[in-house]
């Protein structure tokens, strides 16, 4: 354990060199069972194993793909556990790495491959077949697929075993990957990021690796080319705790793997947590849980409640409880991971609302010139840090970067700090609707409405109006099994908010119906264009 501790506490600890490490440091141990789409174990890996495909990934990659020293790896493909294993092996061989989302059409994939000059691209059979169907649809460069897949013409193909290739060696504060954004408000953008932004999650697993390691598993569900993934896969890695791998979220399979594995930890995005808590499992299915995780969205309050409900009971009896603990995190892809949390549990006041930002993280509420904020006084959330992003990738040329003068992230996310300098985020500046000159915050609306028992989601954003610059327009997804209209949605919000601040209309759709990105998170870009004739009111006039 020695070891480890001062492992993750050396600060040229590189990605490219990570597994091998971690082997010398920890020994080998299980890191993952690999579950199919109902929950069902179909195969295991140690870290040995991991280590070792990783290395011959790597080799294949330099010397048949004729990777060079900073070349962009493109990793398009379907969710499974390989997409991880290719993105440590391009960096072992000194690449970069590029993680696409599957569900990119071949024009996006081919504009990204474009902006990133990837000279390599792994993909599959399954999802280049049906999404580019030739090489020739995508820009020139070196194509690669797996041995074990249908055979793609033109196609370099990788077989595991033979020989391995040792770490290329590497500066922490080199670029090792290329995330572009989910493109939610716009065009992704390519965030560069280094191992020393990538690993930032270690000063938090340093201390907590002693406390899980080797007790209990992580269910793990999450899209490999988001952020959020990799962050958790690493923080994983480093805290040496093992995880189910799902290749999609479905409540019925993460319930079923949560109870016939014993998982302690589950991951998530809200989405995910919403659909779980909707599916009303059992006390028992989930009474293994000691931890829940969310992050990459706002999880509301009302859902926040019912997770606290289920999970272990930590050595109460009675109705003394401690409970499980749910983790509300705050990160983005310019961080590389995680910078704040909050905590909500059953012995703590509060919802986890309130975050504290995470060693070696540094965070300030403050405006467009660096100004902070007073105490309770709403303005951006601004972030500075090890790695952080400072500008996106093809933008070197003097393009805007993402940072203030004097060098904080521009998260774009409103927040308010409190006396104890806790930071509690209030929504994205954009989801702010300009209504006759009063500020309304989608989030706050979106909370009032969730609250709703027929109400599974919302989503809040502003439409044009004649008079009043814009007005809020709600979408929410109704629960199945749950009746519930406009007017009475309507008259839930009046009660509880201001006047100003009531959607002027509420759309109930079916559960799902919301558009989604890859990760869950609603698109609220293509809402405002669905929902543009909202500048209209009921009757058709205009508002």
């Amino acid at each position: 354990m020695m070891r480890r501790f001062r492992l993750l506490g050396n600060p040229d600890l590189t990605l490219a060199g990570l597994l091998d490490d971690l082997l010398a440091a920890a020994g080998d141990r299980l890191v993952s069972l690999e579950l199919d789409e109902t929950g069902a174990k179909t195969g295991q890996s140690r870290l040995s194993d991991l280590r070792s495909e990783v290395a011959c990934m790597s080799r294949f990659l330099a010397e048949e793909a004729g990777l060079r020293r900073g070349d962009r790896v493109a990793i398009w493909k379907t969710n499974d556990p390989r997409s991880f294993r290719w993105f440590l092996a391009a960096i072992r061989a000194g690449g970069i790495a590029v993680p696409l989302n599957p569900l990119l059409s071949p024009a996006e994939v081919r504009a990204i491959l474009t902006r990133s000059e990837a000279s390599v691209l792994v993909t599959d059979a399954r999802l280049f077949q049906s999404a580019a169907g030739s090489p020739e649809r995508l820009p020139a460069g070196r194509f690669v697929q797996a041995a074990d897949e249908p055979p793609l013409a033109g196609f370099l193909r990788f077989s595991p075993g033979g020989p391995e290739l040792a770490p290329v060696s590497r500066d922490p504060s080199d670029p090792v990957a290329v995330f572009f954004s989910s493109g939610t408000e716009g065009a992704p953008k390519g965030a560069a990021l280094s191992s020393q932004a990538l690993l930032a999650g270690r000063a938090m697993a340093r201390y907590s690796a002693s406390l899980v390691c080797g007790r209990g598993m992580a269910l793990f569900a999450l899209p490999w080319a988001h952020i959020m993934a990799v962050s958790v896969a690493l923080y994983g890695l480093l805290a040496g705790v093992p995880a189910c791998l799902l290749p999609r979220f479905e409540a019925a399979a993460a319930i079923g793997a949560i109870e016939r594995y014993r998982v302690s930890i589950v991951t998530g995005v809200p989405s995910m947590f919403i659909r779980l808590v909707n599916a009303a499992p059992s006390r028992e299915s989930l009474s293994s849980v000691r931890l829940w995780v969310s992050a990459s969205d706002f999880l509301p309050g009302a859902y926040r409640k019912r997770l606290l409900e289920y999970g272990a009971l930590a050595g109460g009896r009675g109705r003394f409880r401690l409970g499980p603990v749910l983790i509300n995190a705050y990160g983005m892809v310019e961080l590389g991971g995680l910078a704040m949390l909050g905590i909500a549990a059953p012995f703590l006041p509060g919802e986890g609302e309130w975050c504290f930002p995470l060693p070696p993280f540094r965070v300030r509420v403050a405006d467009e010139e660096g100004r902070v904020a007073p105490p309770d006084v709403t303005a951006e959330c601004q972030v500075a840090g090890p790695g952080v992003t400072g500008c996106y990738w093809g933008d070197r040329a003097g393009g805007a970067g993402p940072l203030t003068a004097d060098g904080w992230l521009r998260t774009g996310d409103l927040a308010v700090r409190n006396r104890l300098g806790m930071v509690r985020i209030t929504g994205r500046a954009k989801d702010v609707i300009k209504c006759g000159g009063y500020s309304v915050f989608a989030q706050e609306v979106e909370e009032a409405l969730s609250s709703h028992p027929a109400v599974s989601f919302c989503a809040v954003v502003g439409v044009s109006h004649r008079e009043k610059g814009e007005t809020p327009v709600a979408i929410v997804e109704r629960r199945p099994g749950f009746a519930v209209n406009e007017d009475e949605l309507r008259e839930w919000a009046r009660l509880r908010l201001a006047a100003y601040k009531t959607p002027r209309r509420v759309h109930v759709v079916e559960q799902g119906a919301l558009p989604r990105g890859a990760t869950g998170k609603v698109l609220k870009r293509v809402l405002r264009q669905q929902y543009a004739a909202d500048s209209n009111g009921p009757d058709g006039r205009p508002l």
